[in-house]
């Protein structure tokens, strides 16, 4: 019994896959944002690779059902793509992914700080609604009424 609730479920997998997508194209979209309100040529040219790159793929591999994997797929697809030679400079895919990497890496930790307050807010949320519940039973006599009918 205890190898069957230590077993991963469909739904476990399914979530940390889900999960993995989403901090991996919350990445990218940061990495984009900061690229362009970046100074140079160079965060210019980085921008407009790695914006054309993903939106080429966004579907393929972000968007909709997807099989598992899908963000690794995309982030082996930038791998093994050839560096960029322009008039302009050169773009290096190997180093957009380890951008990519650190970021998701802090996206993590973001959302892990954000989803360890969850009980807080829900039980804050639930005892405000309460509240505010029992305050307008007082204000329409919910008390008095209560009181009446004890007695």
């Amino acid at each position: 019994t205890e190898a069957m609730t230590d077993a991963s479920s469909p739904f476990r997998k399914g979530n940390f896959d889900l999960l993995h997508n989403l901090c991996t194209q919350e990445s990218i979209h940061r990495l984009l944002r900061i690229l362009m309100d970046s100074d140079g040529e160079k965060n210019r040219l980085t921008f407009t690779y790695l914006r054309d790159f993903y939106v080429e793929r966004v579907e393929e591999f972000f968007d909709g059902d997807q099989t598992y994997g899908r963000a690794d797929d995309f982030m082996e697809e930038l791998l093994l793509s050839s560096p960029s030679v322009t008039a302009k400079g050169l773009t290096d895919p190997l180093g957009l992914a380890e951008q990519i990497i650190q970021t998701r890496a802090n996206v993590i930790t973001e959302w892990k700080v954000l989803m360890e307050q969850v009980p807080n807010d829900h039980t804050m949320g639930i005892r405000k609604s309460l509240l505010s519940k029992q305050m307008q039973s007082w204000g329409s006599g919910g008390i008095q009424q209560a009181d009446s009918t004890e007695g």
